[in-house]
């Protein structure tokens, strides 16, 4: 159990079986099929959207893997319908590249795919959203230790610019939405004692994926966390 910076209030209600219709954007990314897994876990109904199913070897009665993208708009017509909520994980990388030196020279695509995702949750009617941002976009850039925030921006400001624009989207939608802003993220075990919040310091300390995936499906229902960029730790 995450530890929080803030009280928890009482969930919305859901339909009566109880199961959320969660679609997952980004789940073939490293931390989307942990997001996939603990949304799994936590009974609720998976839609996972991934560019080819053959990246999310994962089978489960409430698993529905469809080929959609939200760096190809046309992909996601109808894909939304009936579902409750929208975790987006997708990275700045535009996939796929010819090679690993393209990424040197790729315009990050974070941004451009949010901006079509919030238009097709908007045709869907789909309110409810959580976002895996960065820490050192917003507010971060200035609670960032030994100037980490500036640096950041400094080292990749083609990235940071771009999750700059993709939060600003967000926060602009009329949707409620969640973002979170891990630092660094490590393929550790998770540890279970995640610390969020609005201002938290925040370092070279890595975070576990599995713990940032985890705490991201059980904000899915809690109201406390809407219109708040979180920093996780």
């Amino acid at each position: 159990m995450a530890t929080m910076t803030y009280r928890f209030g009482r969930s919305d209600p859901r339909e009566p079986d109880g199961r959320a219709r969660v679609a997952v954007f980004g789940a073939d990314g490293a931390t989307g099929q942990l997001a996939v897994r603990h949304a799994l876990e936590a009974g609720h109904r998976v839609t996972a959207c991934v560019a080819d199913p053959a990246h999310l070897p994962l089978e489960h009665e409430g698993l529905r893997l469809v080929r959609a993208d939200p760096r190809w708009p046309d992909s996601l017509w109808g894909v939304l319908d009936g579902h409750d909520a929208v975790l987006c994980l997708v990275g700045h990388k535009p996939a796929p590249l010819p090679s690993p030196d393209a990424l040197a020279h790729a315009h990050p695509a974070a941004a451009r795919a949010t901006r079509a995702l919030l238009e097709a949750m908007a045709v869907a009617g789909v309110e409810r959203l959580l976002v895996l941002g960065a820490a050192g976009v917003g507010n971060s850039a200035r609670t960032g230790r030994l100037g980490l925030g500036r640096w950041l921006r400094w080292c990749l400001p083609e990235v940071m610019a771009d999750k700059e624009r993709q939060e600003r989207l967000v926060r602009h939608s009329g949707l409620r939405w969640t973002v979170l802003r891990p630092g660094r993220l490590s393929h550790e075990p998770a540890c279970g004692h995640v610390a969020f919040g609005e201002d938290l310091p925040w370092g070279l300390r890595s975070t576990s994926r599995e713990d940032v995936a985890e705490l991201m499906v059980r904000l899915i229902d809690e109201p406390a966390a809407v219109g708040k960029a979180l920093t996780v730790v």
